[in-house]
């Protein structure tokens, strides 16, 4: 008897260790799935906020590039409206500067020696023809600066100063302005 007692005994000291040892199995799991939960919460937390910063900055530089193109048409268009003639107005008003530079190594000549051997002063006549082919090159300079002919340009003045006087002359569609 004694001997079942003890069997019960230790079977008894047996299952309350296997039910605390369970106890404690349920305790540590339901704190790891809570450790899991929260870190799971968490990250998606971060993900969220990481997202939503990174939403915000694209929207910020998308503003910032619609705001940037509209200032681009603004300008585009400013330049459209200033129109033609203000470009031919600054290339005229910069032809001085082209013909001096052009002259430029001229005023450097302290004197000039010709020696001609054909009696009929060809060497002077040399130096001023140079002198004209370097002025008659401005028109094309112009043209190839400004995309206009010089005579068309010097039309549409003409037109302008005729339109702009006020006597009724016609413009260039023929009718009277």
């Amino acid at each position: 008897m004694q001997e079942a007692e003890i069997v019960r005994h230790e079977k008894e000291l047996i299952a309350n260790v296997l039910k605390n040892a369970e106890i404690e199995r349920q305790r540590i799991e339901m704190l790891a799935e809570a450790a899991r939960r929260k870190m799971t919460i968490e990250a998606e937390g971060a993900s969220a906020a990481t997202r939503l910063q990174g939403e915000a900055d694209a929207d910020i530089i998308l503003r910032k590039g619609e705001a940037e193109a509209k200032a681009m048409n603004v300008k585009a268009e400013a330049y459209q409206e200033w129109n033609q003639a203000a470009v031919v107005d600054k290339l005229i008003t910069g032809l001085p500067e082209v013909i001096r530079a052009m002259a430029a190594p001229l005023a450097n000549v302290d004197k000039i020696t010709i020696v001609s051997t054909d009696g009929n002063a060809s060497g002077m006549n040399k130096i001023t023809g140079d002198m004209t082919k370097m002025v008659a090159q401005i028109p094309a300079l112009f043209e190839t600066l400004s995309g206009m002919q010089m005579s068309e340009l010097l039309g549409k003045v003409r037109g302008i100063a005729d339109g702009g006087n006020g006597k009724g002359t016609p413009n260039s569609k023929g009718t009277q302005s």
